[in-house]
């Protein structure tokens, strides 16, 4: 008896396998029929695609074309800077010059020169204090960014300041600057 109850349990759990297998098999035939049925789907989903890898290609050979003018346009730009003779005294009356004019003080001037690595220009990184109110801070940034040197204001921190005679530095406001500049390095 036992070994009746063993078999029955035996071929319940093959015809339980073999329904199962039954049923994937059909789920699949029934996805295969899908794709069958609808090739004008498939064409056009492959239409699309030949279309954006073809509008891809046109794109950057667009770009490999322009590359000669923007190389050239970046050699007339590097030879339009300042030569890097006196780089120093240059920037510093630049930036005393503006924050003149936009009735704010410059206090801490510091200057780290280094080389452009494959190309004919020196980096110059400022970093300065620039005090006073919110709208000539402003106006002397701006300026900056107007001027015929090249600025790149790389990052600035803002802090109040009290107001203290005899200090270099007025106003309400007091901004560190971190700048770079360029210049064309000297043929010599």
């Amino acid at each position: 008896m036992q070994n009746f109850q063993l078999q029955k349990r035996l071929i319940i759990g093959g015809l339980a396998i073999l329904l199962l297998a039954d049923a994937a098999l059909g789920y699949y035939t029934l996805r295969m029929l899908d794709v069958r049925q609808n090739p004008e789907a498939v064409v056009a989903a492959q239409s699309r695609q030949v279309a954006l890898v073809k509008a891809d290609i046109k794109r950057a050979s667009d770009i490999q074309k322009r590359i000669p003018a923007y190389l050239q346009g970046l050699d007339e730009f590097e030879s339009s800077l300042a030569s890097v003779g006196s780089v120093y005294s240059i920037v510093s009356q630049e930036m005393s010059d503006v924050a003149q004019k936009n009735h704010v003080a410059i206090d801490d001037e510091k200057f780290h020169q280094k080389d452009v690595s494959g190309r004919n220009l020196t980096e110059l990184e400022i970093e300065t204090s620039v005090g006073g109110d919110y709208a000539n801070i402003v106006r002397f940034l701006n300026a900056l960014q107007r001027s015929k040197s090249v600025y790149i204001v790389d990052s600035l921190q803002v802090e109040t300041q009290s107001v203290v005679p005899g200090q270099p530095l007025t106003g309400n406001l007091k901004v560190n600057l971190h700048m770079r500049t360029y210049f064309r390095k000297t043929n010599g």
